[in-house]
């Protein structure tokens, strides 16, 4: 092969490579800039009901006529940045002139309250949107298009607690009234109650303010940390008591009045039932079976179960004792080879320090199936 033929072979692939190059290029540049590609219509899924439309208009006022080039997924969030409720979102650029977005939404999970002021808060602990402070001039707060529609509602990114002039309940941090280590723990009683929350531990939220819908029946959690919409709470006593909240199984959840959370020590109070102990975070799902076993074997004696202790999963306590014909007959059944099903009342007691100075049950004291 000559060398003027391998030069004309070279010269024909070089530009064969510049034309498969600059031709894309070519049409993207057009593209660019061309009215054929411009947003015409947008298509959302997965947002839910209540926020389907204000999502829609925020996007329509965005991204209605922009070419669908220049759409990205950081455009579609800078166009959202107003919803605090949505949690993941991917875009779909469908050409000529449709933009599909697809998101999900962060779930309720708990009203957390903070210096007079209420929060919809999620499992993860994204702050959701905030109620009009308590004490100010009507409840009447306005609601930014992030919010549920309904009034009271402050849910712009800019809506950071302020510390009210009333007097809040207790915090996250604070022992329950009649908690162990509280003055009401030794006053007398049973141990069990003296362990337990009540529906007056924890305050609700009062009926003229406004909530969005669905959410005035969640559980309840107090901080004294200050929070702000659109942000992760800090607070590592509300972050466990969330977890927790979102590990119990289903009924219970929805039962679940509140929950207390002190440095050692996370109770939660479930609505008709019993209040329960759970120590820390660690080994939640092991705490979670343990539960599962005692409420069982309390049903299935027809016994109404008033505490549960699964701080520690493997050696759980419940309170009142079983009778005892039922814990003879299920330790003769080699049931749980520790003697008996329920706690004992000195049992729940030791259970609900919290932690603190607790000495470990005795196998008559336990409540492990």
């Amino acid at each position: 092969m000559s060398a003027a033929t391998r030069r004309r072979r070279a010269l024909a692939t070089v530009a064969l490579a510049v034309l498969i190059v600059a031709v894309p290029l070519g049409i993207y540049a057009w593209g660019r800039t061309s009215d054929t590609f411009r947003v015409r219509h947008i298509v959302l899924h997965g947002a839910r009901p209540a926020h389907a439309r204000a999502l829609r208009l925020a996007l329509k006022h965005s991204l209605l006529g922009v070419n669908l080039f220049r759409v990205s997924t950081a455009r579609v969030r800078a166009a959202l940045a107003g919803f605090p409720y949505v949690a993941e979102l991917t875009v779909d650029r469908d050409f000529p002139d449709t933009l599909r977005v697809r998101m999900t939404e962060y779930v309720p999970a708990a009203l957390v309250l903070s210096h007079g002021r209420w929060y919809v808060v999620a499992s993860e602990g994204r702050v959701l949107a905030a109620t009009a402070q308590t004490g100010e001039t009507g409840m009447g707060a306005t609601a930014s298009p992030g919010a549920d529609a309904s009034p009271g509602i402050d849910a712009s990114p800019t809506g950071a607690a302020s510390p009210s002039s009333g007097t809040t309940p207790a915090a996250a941090g604070s022992p329950a009234p009649g908690a162990s280590g509280s003055p009401a723990a030794g006053s007398g009683g049973s141990a069990a109650a003296s362990t337990s929350l009540t529906s007056t531990d924890l305050p609700r939220p009062p009926a003229d303010v406004k909530l969005p819908h669905g959410t005035r029946a969640l559980p309840v959690i107090v901080t004294a940390v200050p929070l702000s919409v659109g942000a992760t709470i800090v607070d590592t006593r509300v972050r466990a008591a969330l977890s927790v909240l979102a590990a119990l199984p289903g009924a219970l959840r929805r039962d679940a009045l509140g929950a207390r959370a002190t440095a050692t020590s996370i109770r939660v109070l479930v609505t008709g039932g019993p209040t329960i102990e759970f120590g820390d975070t660690s080994r939640l799902a092991a705490k979670v079976l343990a539960l599962k076993a005692v409420l069982g074997r309390y049903r299935r004696h027809h016994v109404a179960c008033t505490f549960v202790d699964v701080s520690v999963p493997d050696r759980p306590l419940g309170a009142p004792l079983l009778p005892a014909l039922a814990v003879q007959a299920a330790s003769s059944a080699g049931g749980s080879g520790g003697g008996s099903t329920g706690a004992s009342t000195g049992g729940a007691a030791n259970a609900g320090t919290g932690g603190t100075g607790k000495t470990s049950p005795s196998p008559a004291a336990s409540g492990a199936p």
